[in-house]
């Protein structure tokens, strides 16, 4: 469930400039998990940070090129690594599972809402067992320079255990502010509270030296 929360949260909130760090605060609501989610991205580098969660404050380290993650359990200092290759494995034997075949592309509702500080139009789709509700913002400010940084995560390793959990980018004709879905029989909200641009230290994208590392076990098979 929050694999699968957090790929889409992912796919549909990336945005990036050319020159410049981006820092993405969402608000997560859902029956196990509720906060906000902290997503801080310096170039192929991406880390999110959220204080919720069944091992507590926790972080994810993310490359989004080779698709290795690290997962950061703060109260145990301890670090678990997942290669790209087995992401990479997982995502090829969900494609070939579901037939290589694409989802219907998000259907409009003709209603209009505001959320926050965008004007988005309201989308439903449905696929593989999830229903979801998209407020998507066509005037999101240099969405067209922020789609191929959508893109290249979506390509990346790392997106291949949330496929099929969210509609194809190219099917969306804007960017995702908001969604309201069912995912594996839960609940799920997901709002952008804030994004803009600052500069962060490449460190905070790196295990700290004093975590105990420890490689995580394989995807389960689909």
């Amino acid at each position: 469930m929050m694999k699968h929360a957090v790929a889409f949260l992912t796919y549909v909130c990336l945005a990036a400039t050319a020159c410049a760090d981006l820092f993405i605060i969402q608000e997560m609501k859902s029956p196990m998990m509720n906060g906000e989610i902290f997503i801080k991205i310096k170039g192929d580098k991406m880390r999110l940070d959220m204080a919720f969660g069944p091992a507590g404050a926790m972080s994810t380290l993310i490359d989004t090129v080779s698709g290795d993650t690290t997962t950061l359990i703060h109260a145990q200092r301890m670090a678990l690594k997942m290669p790209g290759a087995q992401l990479r494995q997982t995502m090829e034997a969900l494609q070939k599972q579901a037939g290589g075949a694409k989802p219907a592309p998000p259907k409009p509702t003709g209603k209009t809402e505001k959320v926050g500080e965008y004007n988005t139009e309201i989308y439903t789709w449905a696929a593989n067992g999830t229903t979801q509700t998209l407020w998507i913002a066509k005037d999101f400010p240099n969405y067209s320079k922020l789609k191929p940084h959508l893109k290249r995560l979506h390509d990346s390793p790392m997106a291949g255990p949330g496929k099929g959990m969210s509609p194809d980018l190219d099917a969306l004709p804007g960017m995702v502010v908001k969604m309201e879905g069912s995912i594996a029989g839960q609940k799920v909200s997901m709002t952008v509270v804030s994004v803009k641009e600052t500069n962060f230290d490449a460190g905070i994208f790196e295990t700290p030296a004093d975590y105990q590392t420890i490689a995580q076990p394989g995807l389960p098979p689909p």
